[in-house]
Parts: structure tokens; sequence; C-alpha cells
């Protein structure tokens, strides 16, 4: 199935991909500019969570509820989304410039990359990140640094992230080296490749491990 966060329709529509057809259905309505969708299989039917532009928050939709629950509270630009084994969900409040934890077993939320309120390009700092990847066996974040025109890896616990894509200064551009703009970045947890959205540039860049330039598997500058 293929979830996908219609905004400006304000839903949340799901697509079978063993069909022809391209009709989808409504799991979830009037939910004010949905962002990111993270879809947890873990159970007898899948759980929703969503971000969302207003009110500043994550929404976790439980299949035949009546009504969403809302987790974490002002979470401005509420973007990226991921949740790890133990049901923690990682979000970036972009312009916050921060992504944080919150635990359900604790009530508690804590920053785990970047600093709340500060644009910078050092290494501990973010600016307007948006995209989120999880690696769920170490535990480590890949953030993707939007208007640092990177992509920052952050180890579990670790105080600053380390540049695996981009510029570490935060300079972007359209060469092999460089990003720009990037919105989202995926991990393939068997071969370690970095997939990203280049936005600016409109493409698609692939990083293979340990590599400092990406190659373009779609889309190109100005395309």
């Amino acid at each position: 199935m293929l979830y996908v966060a219609d905004n400006n329709n304000n839903r949340i529509q799901v697509f079978s991909l063993n069909q022809s057809s391209n009709i989808g259905t409504t799991v979830v309505s009037f939910v004010a500019g949905p962002q990111r969708i993270y879809v947890d299989t873990d159970g007898n039917e899948p759980t929703l969570y969503v971000t969302a532009v207003y009110p500043y928050c994550v929404l976790k939709y439980v299949k035949g509820a009546s009504v969403s629950v809302k987790i974490g509270d002002s979470l401005f630009g509420c973007s990226g989304i991921s949740i790890d084994n133990e049901k923690n969900i990682y979000v970036v409040a972009s312009y916050l410039h921060i992504v944080q934890k919150y635990s359900p077993l604790t009530n508690s939320t804590t920053i785990i990359a970047g600093q709340r309120g500060v644009i910078n390009s050092t290494s501990k700092h973010l600016n307007t990140p948006e995209g989120i990847y999880l690696d769920q066996t170490s535990g480590a974040i890949y953030v993707a640094d939007t208007y640092n025109a990177r992509i920052q890896k952050w180890l579990k616990d670790a105080q600053e992230g380390i540049t695996v894509a981009g510029s570490s200064e935060g300079f972007g551009g359209g060469d092999a080296a460089s990003l720009l703009g990037p919105k989202d970045v995926f991990v393939d947890k068997e071969t370690n490749v970095v997939y990203i959205i280049d936005s600016f540039n409109n493409r698609i860049q692939r990083y293979l491990p340990n590599a400092t330039k990406g190659d373009t598997i779609a889309g190109g500058f100005g395309r």
C-alpha cells in the first residue's frame, strides 16, 4: 500500500500497488496541511503518524478510532518523522531547527539534534531541516539539513553531526559534490547507500558509502 500526504486537500490517501486503478481511498480527512507520514505496521492494523502544519504536532491515527491522538506541542514547522522499535517518536521541528525525540513511556521530550531557535552551519546546529531517516539498528539519525545544503548524520547520543553529503560549511551548489535545499533522505540498510531528494537542483542523488560525490539517478538541474 502507498500512503500519500495530500497536502493541499488536507487528507491522507492510500493507493493499492496491486491494482491497475489510480483512484485512492481517503483514510484521514480534515488534517491541516499534512507534511509527512510514518506507517507503523507492527500490529494487526497499520497505525498512522502524521506531521501537520497545524496544530504544530504529530497526529496519531489508529484504525477504527473516531479521533486522532495529539503528540507533542508547538513543533513549529513540524516535518520529518520516524519511530524506533520502542515506539519513541523522532520528529523534525523545521522552524525551531531541531530534531526531537518523544518517549510515550515517560511522556518526555529530548532534543537530539540542533539547538532550539538557533540557525548556524556548525556541526552542532541545523538550518530549517526537513526530512529524517532513523537507523533502527544503531540509533543514528540522518537529517536533511535543508538550508545548510547537506545531510548530517548524528550518532546515538552525539552532541554534533557528521556531514555525509553536501558541504560541511553549509554552502549549496549544483555540482556532483554539492546539494541545494535537500528535502529528504533515505538509507538502504543493506548497502548503506544514501538517497537524497535534492530539491532545488531538481534531482535525486545517490551517495555510495564513503563517497564525497553523488550521482544523479533521476532528474537534473533545471529540469
